[in-house]
């Protein structure tokens, strides 16, 4: 086991500073629970896995692990609680291994019960055991530089467990790992977090490892959080543009009406009504900021004479009127936009493209299901 039977939820609220960079963040995770943080590069993502991790000190701020203070710091004030990286236990794994070179698969990984006072025999005891639980045992005694990149990657994750952390940081452990690789090592944090109830933070550009592994994800903007929530409600409804592109889904900012939409203003002041099938909770006042998102595969294109309406521009809900601007592949068709809302990409299949004669200046309806739309406020 980790050091997760002891450990106890994770409580950060701080403010860091990197150059002219500041993050500012209040998170909270519990024990055996796994936070996946997504957001665009400079974001802050690295910031706060090396402020967690007692790399770089916050400024201001609280950082605590159970009912032990990490490091806690006034404005200010320059006395302050900063824990050494050596007494935080926390663990740290990131894409590289990071494996000792001149050491055998099994010293790397008895190299943390090692330092943290156990014997050589029972270090070694520790090490043969998370080897085998990672499915690595047969690797004890060779080096790094004979085995694979998904190889060290096992062998690393039993050396960060080895050393029985009570927080685990994990800073996009398998963006280097070839996509079979990739899905054991999600498999595999997944099952030893679960075992050992172990609070973790995972850092990924990838939604497939939030939806996989994670039970809430944070997206973080600027040093700030965006949105935090169910990764089910993060990714379906996006807060934010770079969100809705890993989730593959268009989201529309505009203002709330009085039929539970919202409606959007494109290029050269093109209207659009967005109005869900239903109206859930915390529905937007009119006026009031809003944003709805559907997918790119749910809107139905047609051309014009089949609808019996004419290119007029009059509002009608979850229609535009549009004029293809571009074409592109997409996964068994085609992905295009129009030029009156440019940031709605629309899926086609091929035969669908086909049909349609789809060229850029063709003049199309395009249709929503009610049903495929759903309507948040946001700001």
């Amino acid at each position: 086991m980790t050091g997760g039977e002891a450990s106890g939820a994770l409580v950060a609220e701080v403010a860091s500073a990197r150059g002219g960079f500041r993050l500012e963040v209040a998170v909270r995770v519990e024990r055996g629970e796994l936070l996946a943080v997504l957001g665009p590069n400079g974001s802050g993502k690295s910031t706060l896995l090396a402020t967690l991790a007692g790399l770089i000190a916050p400024t201001e701020g609280v950082v605590r692990l159970g009912d032990r203070e990490l490091a806690r710091r006034a404005p200010g004030v320059p006395a302050t609680i900063d824990l050494p990286v050596a007494q935080r236990s926390v663990g740290l794994l990131g894409q590289e291994p990071l494996l000792f070179r001149h050491l055998s698969v099994i010293e790397n990984v008895a190299f943390g019960p090692r330092a943290q006072g156990r014997g050589t025999s029972t270090a070694r005891l520790d090490a043969m055991t998370w080897l085998e639980r990672v499915g690595a045992a047969d690797l004890a005694r060779r080096r790094p530089a004979e085995l694979s990149g998904g190889q060290q990657q096992r062998v690393a994750i039993a050396r960060t467990l080895a050393a029985r952390p009570e927080l685990l940081l994990l800073d996009e452990p398998f963006a280097a790992l070839d996509v079979p690789t990739a899905a054991a090592m999600r498999r595999l944090i997944g099952e030893l977090c679960a075992e050992t109830a172990t609070p973790t933070i995972l850092v990924t550009h990838d939604p497939l490892d939030a939806i996989v592994l994670a039970q809430r994800a944070a997206i973080l903007h600027d040093g700030r959080i965006a949105q935090l929530g169910p990764v089910a409600e993060v990714l379906g409804h996006p807060a934010t543009p770079f969100v809705a592109a890993l989730a593959g889904v268009n989201l529309a900012t505009g203002v709330a009406t009085g039929s539970g939409g919202v409606e959007i203003t494109g290029a050269d002041g093109a209207r659009l009504l967005l109005v869900p099938a239903e109206q859930h909770a915390g529905v937007p006042a009119v006026g009031a900021p809003a944003s709805a998102v559907f997918s790119p595969a749910a809107v139905h294109v047609a051309p014009l004479a089949d609808t019996g309406v004419a290119a007029s521009g009059a509002l009608v809900p979850n229609r535009w009127i549009g004029t293809v601007s571009l074409l592109q592949p997409a996964p068994g068709g085609v992905r295009l936009t129009t030029d009156e809302h440019p940031g709605f990409a629309v899926d086609l299949p091929g035969a669908t493209a086909v049909a349609l004669e789809l060229r850029p200046g063709a003049r199309l309806a395009f249709t929503v299901a009610a049903a495929e739309v759903s309507v948040r406020a946001s700001g």
